[in-house]
């Protein structure tokens, strides 16, 4: 009896540290990869600054040659100002690039990082990508880990998707509304319409790879959730996915 009493603790405290040390390693898995998505936004934040720089010396410049064609009464001066530079800049301040500053209104740093990188993924793929986060956001009502990982399953998904599109097209949402937060990502779809009425079951897929499986994992996560809503569509050439989350009190 003494024998499988020890045995029995030996096998415990085994099982302990096993699992001790598979958290761990999740830990420092997701961690790496938080810093690895870190340094892209901090990178293509810094390329964005020295663009903002460059883009005001070369505003400098532009006035200062207007000040000499006005000081002058030189219109033709002026016309060749604004026919060579001016007219076009709105193009320089609309680019995508412009759109990662909106990414300052999320406060937490885990999904800045991976929304940055994910961003920076969809345009090294030339997909027309743009963000909406109009006003400071902080996740509440769902653990970190599970909107992680629910979320990049959605923009994986959307890229691989809006790829094989003809027109490649994404765009993300998030963004408090009254009493919830909703979490928006559409993509464009070679399909004029997909069925989603078992796209959620593992295994299922409306295209090679591994899209069914992720969103079974999906589907798990949220069944933990009573707070949380998943609104799936399909219509004229778009997959829309909408995650719910209504805060807890």
């Amino acid at each position: 009896m003494v024998i499988y009493l020890v045995l029995f603790f030996i096998m415990l405290i085994f099982l302990d540290r096993n699992i001790r040390a598979t958290i761990q390693s999740q830990l420092d898995f997701q961690k790496d990869i938080q810093l690895s998505h870190l340094k892209n936004y901090n990178k293509q934040i810094e390329n964005l600054y020295q663009s903002v720089r460059s883009f005001r010396h070369d505003y400098a410049n532009i006035l200062t040659t207007l000040k000499l064609g006005i000081e002058q009464n030189d219109i033709a001066i002026v016309k060749e100002v604004y026919d060579s530079v001016l007219k076009d800049s709105d193009k320089h301040l609309k680019s995508k690039t412009f759109d990662l500053t909106r990414l300052i209104n999320i406060e937490d740093n885990t999904i800045k990082s991976l929304l940055a990188a994910k961003f920076l993924e969809a345009e090294e793929n030339n997909i027309d990508v743009s963000l909406d986060i109009p006003k400071t956001i902080k996740l509440e009502g769902m653990e970190m880990v599970d909107f992680i990982t629910v979320i990049s399953i959605f923009l994986d998904n959307a890229m691989e998707a809006s790829i094989q599109s003809d027109i490649p097209k994404m765009h993300i949402g998030y963004f408090n509304h009254g009493n919830k937060q909703l979490f928006i990502v559409q993509n464009s779809t070679r399909e004029e319409f997909i069925s989603i009425t078992s796209l959620f079951e593992r295994g299922v897929s409306s295209k090679e790879g591994d899209r069914g499986i992720g969103l079974a994992n999906v589907r798990n996560i949220l069944d933990n959730y009573q707070n949380i809503s998943l609104k799936t569509e399909s219509m004229t050439f778009a997959f829309t996915q909408e995650l719910n989350i209504s805060k807890k009190a």
